[in-house]
């Protein structure tokens, strides 16, 4: 249909001899920029198509007698511009993708000119991009989401976010429909024709993939004010959800206050509402219109679990967040993304941890750094300031690159110079460039504060890719200890690249003097450094080279160090704990014995504080899946018993009066563990009958532990079983249960289960973009993973039709985790010509294929010591 349209176009509409004037190559020319905009749009739930004008104020920087502009699925009807009392019609340009041109007979001149045009765009029912509509209970909602460059599919625009300037929104809606955008309504009048005519006031400067709308019967929540200028908070649901709202209701009045507070600067926008998207699974800042998927800020009271309330609360400070750094100061362009979303990770883990300390969030930030490096290690990674040339390279900046890993370098330059002069930094850079756009020498410049060594080593993370590896030696003899540093990049065995890198790197590290220990920090620019450990006056039992684990960059010890930290975890503090077993774990592949490691890890298991024994896991967990021979698989569980039974029948399946979130949280964990990796009959059957007692009565089991007992029930049920979750899920609202069902139908160790379940994605029983979780489930389960495999080699053209447009481009994540060279020839042979024409699939191919073959690598690298290891238990 979009190409018969264009086809359509093409007779109606003379295109212009293009001569001098060809479109652009990717980003529009700046010779003319917008000023202001007015948009008019006619949107009416559960219809495809909506109409539109638009009006832009330009300002013409050169004469020229073409207007390029950014457009996809849209039909323009006409365009004109108007220039000194006199109108000149538009001779409309079509292009293929993403550009629209208007040529005009006469030449225009310099100065300012007012562009018309009326068009229809599409009302999507399968994309959550641009304008598009989901039906929740019996009603359909429209709502928009532009970023990352969908705004051009609901009105030709400058659809770049260096174009920020005020937007003004008149809607024409159903009467007894909300309409609801970024500002507050002016004027609400009704029509002849069943609709009213909403007009709101004109906003602040904005980029385009921030302008936002939301049609439909919605309920309205008071959440009360918050701020300075006492802004009013309202939670914006879809019918019949107003007692799910308030716990959203509750915290965000709390979170705007936190948020002021830091930055020192009131809430920059006029209102605002908090907007629940079915569906959704994602969350977007839109400046009095922040969106959220409804399984995020929506939860009935007595199903809320704890991991819930901290995903909720996190994602909300994390838009909230971006009000300030995102909104008020927008990147220039996509190569600087990170200055908006690793600032905001960055600050949501700031600003839950004040309001929330015993959730203990930046434990969790710590292993999302983690996570990032992970992905960093691989020589397919991007840089954080990756060059964007595409919109392949638009696409990928949304990465834990950007969010993560931008955020972890926040962390440390803020260890290194100081939280109070880092915030004081961070305010003189909000104020000097607020409702206008930054990019990152703009705000290196800020937080080095006239020091330009903390720019220059900032940039050295940002525009090349890779993790450091710091080694570290102890050099003792005459005089003052030494710590002998060396750093270079951190490759995993198999990946094919250089490890000659170096970064500026802040390091700061501790070490004994007496009965206490001191933190030192140093600046590290060579690939070598020798530093005095100035306050010992012996050599010191152990050095750790991470101080407080703010450091991004991975840490070898030689083997006395690392037997003395393994030893000495008391002398560490929790994040130093984690930090060092999340080293352990990733220097197994290729630095340190796999088997070496498994042997480290009772000396933490028993750790106090839940997130050192979950990290644990990262040494020890799923070894049975590609590393133990069969033979010794009966070892590796009694191995797995020997390190987490004790726990976890301390723990038991429900929770205690009294307890504390470490618990409530290490529970599930170390439930799952017993049951799906040491195979431990008990909790196989504990598992069994909570979830037979659950599907009756959601009482039954504690609300924290029904994603563990629904996974474990389903690896080890039947038939039977997958029917009684096939219907359950039918009677669910509740999205985060359906998250949790889904995933446990794609569960079962049965390939022939399995195969019944992919069925169901391409019917229409669910909503294919919740079913498809079953397939991922089943990708990551080694008994189905080949039928899931097969199932998108078989069925390729159908899922992408089903699914939504772009999710071809992470098909290839269904062969992630295999684990033989075999399969990086045969998933490069089947994805490259298919995946890779999806906006970011040639990265995530590429990223896919190098995780298999460093998986194969390490494979035949660790399992000689891994089956030394277990031929012990």
């Amino acid at each position: 249909m979009k190409y018969f349209s264009r086809i359509i176009a093409f007779f109606i509409f003379p295109i212009a001899c293009f001569g001098q004037n060809q479109p652009p190559a990717f980003r529009l020319p700046t010779s003319i920029v917008p000023v202001r905009y007015s948009i008019e749009l006619t949107v009416i739930p559960d219809k495809d198509t909506f109409t539109g004008t638009v009006d832009i104020d330009l300002n013409y920087k050169e004469e020229s007698s073409v207007l390029w502009l950014n457009a996809e699925k849209l039909k323009v009807k006409s365009a004109t511009l108007s220039k000194e009392g006199k109108v000149f019609p538009a001779k409309i340009i079509f292009e293929p993708k993403d550009l629209i041109g208007f040529s005009f007979d006469s030449t225009i001149p310099t100065g300012p000119a007012k562009f018309h045009a009326e068009y229809e765009g599409e009302i999507s029912r399968k994309d959550m991009q641009g304008i598009f509509q989901v039906k929740d209970g019996d009603h359909w909602y429209i709502y928009s989401q532009f970023e990352n460059i969908a705004a051009r599919q609901a009105f030709p625009c400058f659809d770049e976010p260096s174009f920020k300037v005020p937007w003004q929104l008149t809607l024409h809606v159903p009467k007894d429909d909300g309409a609801f955008s970024n500002t507050p309504v002016l004027s609400e009048k009704n029509g002849t024709d069943g609709l009213k005519t909403v007009q709101f006031a004109q906003t602040k400067p904005l980029p385009s993939y921030l302008v936002a709308l939301a049609v439909g019967p919605m309920d309205i929540i008071p959440a009360g004010h918050a701020g300075a200028n006492n802004t009013e908070i309202r939670i914006i649901t879809p019918k019949g959800h107003i007692p799910d709202a308030k716990y959203t209701a509750a915290d965000t009045p709390d979170i705007v206050n936190l948020l002021e507070k830091y930055f020192g600067i009131p809430y920059p926008y006029e209102k605002l509402d908090e907007v629940a998207i079915p569906l959704a699974g994602y969350a977007m800042e839109h400046p009095g219109l922040v969106t959220y998927g409804s399984g995020i800020i929506l939860a009935k009271p007595e199903e809320m679990t704890l991991q819930w309330k901290t995903l909720s609360t996190s994602v909300i400070a994390h838009e909230l967040a971006h009000q300030w750094f995102g909104d008020l100061v927008t990147t220039a362009w996509w190569d600087d993304i990170w200055l908006n979303e690793g600032f905001a990770s960055w600050m949501a883990n700031k600003i839950v941890n004040q309001y929330r300390p015993e959730w203990k969030m930046g434990l969790n930030e710590l292993n999302s750094y983690q996570d990032a490096m992970t992905t960093d290690a691989l020589v397919s990674s991007r840089k954080v300031r990756q060059p964007i040339l595409s919109d392949d390279d638009i696409a990928n900046a949304f990465d834990d690159i950007t969010y993560n890993k931008g955020s972890a370098l926040l962390n440390m330059f803020e260890s290194y110079v100081g939280p109070e002069k880092f915030q004081e930094r961070i305010r003189q850079y909000l104020h000097k460039y607020a409702w206008s756009n930054a990019t990152s020498a703009q705000f290196l410049e800020s937080i080095g504060g006239g020091d330009q060594a903390i720019g220059r080593a900032f940039s050295t993370f940002l525009d090349q890719p890779g993790v450091p590896l710091v080694t570290v030696q102890i050099q003792c003899g005459t005089g003052k200890s030494k710590m002998q540093l060396s750093q270079e990049r951190f490759l995993p065995h198999g990946t094919q690249g250089s490890s000659k890198q170096t970064w500026n790197i802040p390091i700061c590290f501790r070490y004994p003097v007496g009965s206490e220990s001191r933190r030192s920090c140093t600046l590290m620019t060579e690939a070598t450094a020798a530093v005095d450990l100035a306050e010992s006056n012996s050599c010191p039992a152990w050095v750790y080279a991470n101080a407080d684990a703010a450091g991004y960059y991975r840490v070898l010890y030689q083997s006395p160090v690392l037997n003395s930290l393994s030893q000495r975890e008391n002398n560490l503090s929790t994040p130093e704990r984690v930090s060092f077993i999340g080293d352990v774990a990733a220097l197994t592949q290729g630095y340190l014995p796999l088997g070496d490691a498994m042997g480290l890890v009772p000396n933490f298991v028993s750790d106090p504080n839940r997130d050192v024994v979950i990290k644990t896991l990262d040494v020890v967990g799923n070894l049975d899946d590609h590393l133990v021979p069969e033979e010794l698989k009966p070892n590796y569980r009694r191995y797995m018993s020997s390190l987490y039974k004790q726990r976890a029948q301390q723990l038991g399946w429900k929770a205690k009066q009294g307890e504390n979130d470490d618990d409530r949280q290490l529970r599930p964990r170390l439930f799952s563990v017993m049951a799906d990796q040491a195979e431990d009959a008990e909790f196989i059957d504990q598992g069994k009958k909570l979830t037979q007692a659950w599907l009756e009565d959601h009482q039954a089991a504690d609300p924290d532990m029904v994603e563990v007992i629904l996974k474990s029930a389903a690896r080890h049920g039947d038939q039977a079983l997958f029917q009684r979750l096939r219907s359950q899920v039918k009677k669910e609202t509740n999205e985060f249960l359906r998250y949790h069902l889904f995933t446990a139908m794609g569960s079962f160790r049965d390939p022939a289960i399995a195969k019944g379940a992919f069925a169901i994605i391409l019917t229409d029983e669910f909503d294919s973009r919740e079913s498809i979780g079953i397939l991922f489930a089943a990708s990551s389960t080694p008994q189905t993973r080949d039928v899931a495999y097969a199932f998108v080699k078989q069925n390729w053209d159908s899922l992408v039709e089903k699914l939504p447009t772009d999710t071809g481009a992470f098909l290839p994540y269904v062969a992630r985790h295999y684990c033989d060279t075999q399969h990086v020839a045969d998933v490069e042979a089947f994805f490259k010509d298919r995946s890779t024409k999806y906006a970011g699939g040639p990265r995530n191919l590429s990223q896919v294929l190098e995780a298999i073959g460093i998986c194969a690598a390490n494979k035949e690298t660790n399992q000689s010591s891994v089956t030394a290891f277990l031929k012990k238990f």
